[in-house]
């Protein structure tokens, strides 16, 4: 079927259009999972009711990025995502002085000028152990020179300023794997055609109303669990042996209600709340959610652990299964000997215990964990400054070279003028070691959550750097020796 007589403004007929131009080799109905989940996250238009409704270029945008993942039930979490990305740079250094990356998308849909500066807009998936992270490129022609705008996620903030893209690397991959769907030109000059042809003539929508019964059904099943027309859920997902549901319940705790999805082949355990109804914001709600599970925990006497999640849906959603990454080799090879000295054997130890807290997402033991790695273990007696603040002090330009600017500035607002050695050894070693009045750590708390998370990777940083500095420790599986040019 060409596009001429697809009428590209309701969603039914771009369903067919971006199946054809982005998922010929897979099937119609993969692309249609694909725009139900788009529904699911209010990117589309929800309902029979609203199967008429002609899409705005925001909507179509959405869509597009909703093409981005290989599977088709991401397709609203990652335009989720996508839709509010920031440029590098901030909005003078955007294309068209686009504020996101649907806006920026929008244009190009809706302007046959933006259409022709265009070069390629190119989609990224970085594959991390700690998940997928998105972002994405623009390169297009300003006033006859080649230019760049790159969109990475709000939280960071250190990319936002006034002259940031200058010193931005754009062609750096940001993990060593990297998933790209890349649209060109064409691309958008005949989408940009087929919008403009359809809103000319305006023509109804011709449909099966029975194709909507499933979704009416569905709606009725998300009014049950408390959906509204203005709601907006946060979804986290939950790791734990609590007993759980066996069907998506909705229960009452501490005066808000709450919807518990239970784990299935393609989902873990979650919990979801509505923000607006429940006059929460992200932060209370999910210290809410994490009293929860620590009551039913004692309840239950087992483990429960809040992962991350998102919000902004119109609907309580499942989240999908937490499944780590992992590398193979055709030929593995691992030529190291044990190290000897007792100290090292037992920081590599605490190590370890750091990164299995960070990922049964335990921010609090984490901490404690790395900075046992470079505690100086040394009796010290008055006036004699503590050993391990003096090398935080000496060392932490150079260990904070690998911790992410963004962190880093989270890190120095959070400490205030408190010197680095004192808010480390204090706000983090004891509050979380020895939780006083003076030092408190609650960690059910959202705020303190955030706090911990920065604190992790600074502690982590640290570690890493004292066992390199200190043991000359490779991290070659092939050689005891250390490589000096990769340190």
């Amino acid at each position: 079927m060409k596009s001429d007589n697809v009428f590209i403004m309701y969603a039914k007929n771009l369903s067919m259009y971006l199946h054809q131009e982005l998922a010929e080799a897979r099937t119609y109905d993969e692309t249609l999972k694909r725009f139900e989940c788009l529904r699911g996250y209010g990117r589309l238009p929800r309902g029979r009711e609203n199967a008429s409704l002609r899409l705005t270029n925001e909507n179509i945008a959405n869509a597009v990025f909703g093409f981005a993942p290989i599977l088709s039930g991401w397709a609203g979490h990652v335009a989720l995502i996508m839709s509010d990305l920031r440029p590098v740079g901030g909005m003078q250094a955007s294309f068209h002085g686009a504020e996101t990356l649907e806006k920026a998308v929008a244009k190009l849909i809706g302007s046959e000028e933006a259409c022709k500066s265009i070069i390629h807009v190119t989609l990224c998936t970085a594959r991390k152990s700690s998940g997928d992270e998105y972002h994405a490129k623009l390169l297009f022609k300003k006033d006859g020179t080649q230019q760049t705008t790159s969109f990475v996620s709000k939280m960071a903030y250190s990319l936002m300023g006034d002259g940031s893209e200058r010193n931005y690397d754009h062609e750096r991959p940001q993990a060593a794997s990297t998933q790209q769907l890349v649209l060109g030109r064409e691309f958008f000059e005949s989408i940009h055609r087929e919008v403009a042809i359809s809103r000319h003539l305006d023509l109804p929508l011709k449909t099966d109303w029975r194709e909507y019964e499933t979704e009416e059904e569905r709606e009725k099943f998300h009014q049950r669990l408390g959906a509204r027309n203005s709601s907006r859920f946060l979804n986290v997902g939950v790791e734990t042996q609590i007993t759980w549901p066996k069907e998506p319940t909705r229960i009452q705790f501490n005066g808000h209600y709450f919807v518990l999805f239970p784990k299935t082949k393609e989902n873990s355990h979650s919990v979801s709340i509505d923000l607006m109804h429940e006059k929460l914001s992200d932060g209370d709600a999910s210290t809410l959610i994490n009293r929860l599970l620590s009551l039913l925990s004692w309840c239950d006497d087992a483990h429960a652990i809040m992962r991350g999640g998102w919000s902004g849906n119109p609907i309580p959603v499942p989240v999908p299964r937490h499944n780590l990454a992992f590398s193979t080799a055709t030929h593995w090879h691992f030529n190291r000997t044990m190290p000897t000295e007792v100290d090292l054997l037992q920081r590599l130890a605490y190590y370890r215990e750091g990164l299995n807290a960070r990922e049964a997402s335990i921010s609090s033991f984490e901490v404690l964990s790395f900075f046992k790695v470079f505690e100086v273990r040394r009796r010290t007696q008055p006036p004699e400054i503590n050993p391990t603040k003096v090398w935080i002090a000496e060392i932490f330009e150079d260990a904070s070279r690998s911790i992410r600017a963004e962190v880093l500035e989270l890190f120095h607002a959070e400490r205030g003028s408190k010197s680095i050695e004192d808010y480390i050894f204090d706000n983090y070693r004891v509050a979380t070691a020895h939780t006083s009045k003076n030092y408190p750590s609650d960690a059910d708390a959202y705020p303190e959550l955030n706090r911990l998370h920065v604190g992790a990777q600074v502690m982590k940083a640290l570690a890493r750097y004292f066992i390199r500095s200190n043991f000359k420790l490779s991290d070659s599986f092939y050689s005891d020796e250390i490589d000096e040019l990769n340190q």
